[in-house]
């Protein structure tokens, strides 16, 4: 059942990418959070067990929109790697590599959203651009944190 009397098309189609790269990038996270060793391991450890907390919550709340919206949310992990901008994969062993990875992946979500927010702009799906924004705000501060932590500016 739909919230809505018509499907937006073109929301449900903005939020499966949003969805899939939440999914996808919550993965590449534990992915950190279990594997990471080194002097850092104790921050890093928290800092990504909290960033996996909130994308965990955070496609629940993406997924849950599409259907408002009279969508089909993508579930597998084939839908969502075909959707995502990004692979579950990290590219690297150690520390620093593999905060460089989770950088990237959040600084191509912060895209997409803001491509998402930009192309929604003009449809009056407020709720929609409201998730997103939300969404937006959480990658922003990832990557300052991330940034931070690798002391890059």
């Amino acid at each position: 059942m739909s919230l809505f009397s018509a499907k937006s098309d073109t929301s449900v189609d903005v939020l499966s990418r949003i969805l899939a790269d939440s999914y996808v990038l919550l993965m590449k996270t534990q992915n950190v959070h279990w594997n990471v060793e080194g002097a850092g391991f104790r921050a890093i450890h928290l800092m990504s067990e909290e960033h996996y907390n909130d994308l965990f919550n955070a496609v629940d709340v993406v997924a849950e929109r599409i259907r408002m919206l009279g969508g089909k949310s993508p579930a597998t992990f084939d839908e969502f790697l075909k959707l995502a901008s990004f692979d579950d994969r990290i590219g690297a062993a150690d520390q620093n590599g593999m905060l460089k990875d989770l950088l990237k992946a959040h600084e191509l979500v912060r895209k997409d959203l803001i491509d998402g927010i930009k192309k929604l702009s003009e449809s009056e799906d407020f709720g929609t651009t409201d998730v997103l924004g939300s969404r937006l705000a959480f990658h922003e501060k990832v990557i300052w944190m991330l940034k931070a932590t690798l002391e890059e500016k």
